[in-house]
């Protein structure tokens, strides 16, 4: 879910963890093409992951939709069944207020050069220069070497043409080899998968580290609070993202939704966001302490806490939903979880740039 013009060729240096079959916590890093990555300028233009066919949705969605097994309607079925959601402006009606404060900040707008032209995405900040986003922002699935992004930048609180805490650009960036050489489960190839999901180092700028200058959240996988509604394990999720389709792709989307989780190891949301919004985090227990409340501080549990990026969306005109790669283990994932095993790896490799 990414906007593009023309690029100028560019050379990648991939380097490799690991040669052989998909194994369990193996994953691989790409890095910037030597010397500057030129494009020429031209309109923007999204891709999302979109399920056009519902016969691909995942079967609780395709429960809720009122569709059976074959994605066609169910006459027993109600249909269509709305997912409760919320999409607003972060930002005050001209202005960039709270979006340049804590703790939205930590969110920011990913751009990418590819082979065929530039693209955008969201992400978020889980380290002191490490950003979480999808997989899909940084490479083309099952394409290994040939399929990583030639460069990556990163823009804190972006909000219109501001940016107000600089571009920062990125040193490397982590994906599953599952993701890299096209074997991770999936619903549809490439679409509706276990393991969307990719983090970024930053290189320091004026000599700080991203997370010094704007702060961070934290990230929880495997044990993130989960209720049970309706038979589902659900959790109440707060999407901070930079939509272009349908909007301007500057400015930060606010969602609130309850997110649950299905197979193949997925979060669902209602959502309005679209292309430009992938990568962004899914936060439980957003908010912050507020200064002017004088009875006892509510209690939040663990606050700020990435539990996915937005990784697909279906829209069906009258229902919009979007989807996660859930930060878990999983089929492929088996020891570790998948964010904990991409975060160790970058940090291993980057000594510093975590803690």
């Amino acid at each position: 879910m990414y906007t593009r013009t023309s690029l100028k060729a560019a050379i990648l240096l991939i380097t490799l963890i690991g040669t052989g079959p998909a194994t369990a916590n193996d994953n691989v890093v790409g890095r910037p093409a030597p010397g500057p990555a030129s494009a020429e300028a031209g309109p923007e233009r999204s891709r999302f992951p979109i399920i056009d066919n519902p016969r691909d949705l995942p079967p609780t969605l395709k429960k809720a939709l009122g569709l059976k097994d074959d994605g066609t309607p169910d006459p027993a079925a109600a249909g269509e069944a709305g997912h409760p959601f919320t999409t607003m402006g972060a930002s005050a009606v001209d202005e960039m207020t709270p979006v340049d404060k804590s703790p939205w900040r930590a969110t920011g707008k990913i751009l990418m050069t590819f082979a065929d032209g530039n693209y955008v995405c969201s992400g978020s900040i889980i380290g002191k220069g490490i950003v979480v986003t999808a997989a899909h922002c940084v490479h083309n699935f099952g394409k290994q070497a040939a399929g990583f992004a030639h460069s990556i930048s990163f823009e804190p609180a972006r909000h219109a043409d501001k940016r107000p805490y600089g571009t920062w650009r990125a040193k490397e960036w982590w994906i599953p080899k599952a993701y890299y050489d096209g074997t991770d489960k999936c619903a549809v190839a490439g679409v509706v998968c276990e393991n969307d999901i990719a983090v970024v180092v930053l290189e320091k700028l004026d000599d700080k580290f991203v997370a010094d200058v704007v702060g961070k959240y934290s990230f929880k996988s495997d044990s993130w609070g989960y209720f049970d509604f309706l038979g589902k394990k659900s959790g109440h999720i707060t999407q901070l993202g930079y939509p272009q389709k349908n909007y301007d792709g500057a400015r930060m989307l606010r969602t609130d939704s309850l997110g649950y989780w299905d197979d193949p190891s997925n979060v669902i949301i209602g959502s309005a966001q679209t292309g430009g919004s992938s990568g962004c985090p899914w936060i439980m227990n957003f908010g912050t302490p507020s200064s002017s409340y004088s009875g006892p501080t509510p209690n939040a549990g663990d606050p700020n806490q990435v539990v996915a990026t937005t990784s697909w969306g279906y829209n069906s005109g009258k229902v919009m939903v979007q989807g996660a790669s859930r930060f878990a283990r999983n089929s492929i994932y088996t020891t570790k979880s998948n964010i904990q095993s991409l975060v160790d790896s970058a940090c291993a490799a980057n000594v510093g740039f975590c803690n």
